[in-house]
């Protein structure tokens, strides 16, 4: 009897899958071992597959390489969910069609290493000497994707990710985005807690705090090791001519990679700004870690964004400026 889609939930597909896979063992193996060859020829069968069941799909993300667009891949998923894949490759997972893929890319997507294989392809591409700038900035997008996906959709967990960046360290690996894209989750869990704790009450009658700045971690002054009245005399004379969100990332870049200021992340820095110059209205936090993101990208020969062109001449110019009398 053929299950219909909707008429089964996502843990009794798991469980069938899982069956399959305890009985399909030699099959499985084999489309795992094809996906990790260096030449990729496994995810270009998946490719193949999707295009044959959403050729729409397909068209968009050739389209969306052409272009050389990096953002969000929020249309390419709906485009997924217009095809109504689910039903064909629950119908290509029950045919016992030998040539179908769909079983063994099912098993090796819910209990293989894909996601941690699909990172690290997009590492090595961004790595590779001979990858465009555009294909690199896709991949890139792609390792946020696939990181928060996971989380998402409880495939991985936080822990898992930090598991799998010390084994690819350990092996000698570079992951420079994976890297970025865990402390981003970081940041973020970070600025929840502390939203957490505004919204907490602060009598005994519950009575709901007053709206206001986050609780700041630490003051601009802690933050400032080192010759703090003139550091801050500086920073006072930047942000009155500089505050974009890219200003704010590179002069964050600039103080750390200078050691102007104690280790702390882009949050904890933005706060303590926040809160030394309550005038000012800065731009928000997550305008401030995307420009950070970007430019620190890696690039070609190890070089980030903020390393090259334009972006390393404002560096410059902000270290001009603190070297200055």
């Amino acid at each position: 009897m053929k299950i219909e889609p909707r008429t089964i939930t996502h843990e009794q597909f798991k469980s069938l899958i899982k069956e399959w896979l305890d009985t399909h063992r030699e099959e499985y193996c084999a489309f795992a071992e094809e996906v990790s060859k260096r030449d990729r020829s496994g995810f270009q069968q998946i490719f193949l597959y999707a295009q044959s069941i959403a050729p729409a799909y397909a068209n968009a993300v050739k389209s969306r390489m052409a272009d050389n667009r990096d953002e969000g891949f929020d249309d390419l998923e709906k485009l997924l969910e217009d095809a109504d894949i689910g039903r064909t490759i629950l119908r290509d997972f029950q045919s016992e069609n030998p040539d179908t893929i769909a079983p063994a890319m099912l098993a090796w997507l819910y209990f293989g290493n894909s996601w941690e294989l699909m990172v690290s392809y997009n590492e090595e591409i961004i790595q590779d000497k001979e990858s465009g700038f555009f294909n690199r900035l896709m991949a890139r997008a792609m390792i946020y994707f696939i990181i928060r996906r996971s989380i998402q959709n409880e495939h991985r967990t936080r822990q898992d990710w930090d598991n799998f960046r010390k084994i690819q360290k350990s092996m000698g690996s570079v992951v420079p985005v994976t890297d970025s894209a865990i402390a981003e989750l970081d940041e973020e869990e970070s600025a929840a807690t502390a939203d957490s704790t505004d919204a907490e009450t602060t009598d005994e009658k519950k009575e709901p705090r007053k709206r206001g700045r986050k609780k700041v971690r630490e003051t601009l002054d802690n933050l400032i090791p080192d010759n703090t009245d003139r550091i801050k005399g500086k920073i006072t004379e930047f942000l009155k001519l500089r505050s974009s969100g890219n200003d704010l990332a590179m002069l964050y870049i600039y103080l750390h990679e200078d050691s102007h200021i104690r280790s702390c992340d882009i949050s904890t820095f933005h706060d303590a700004l926040s809160e030394h110059y309550p005038e000012h209205k800065f731009v928000g936090l997550r305008g401030v870690q995307k420009a950070h993101q970007q430019l620190t990208t890696p690039m070609m020969g190890g070089k980030r964004m903020i390393d090259m062109g334009q972006d390393k001449k404002n560096l410059d110019n902000i270290r001009n400026h603190f070297e200055a009398a």
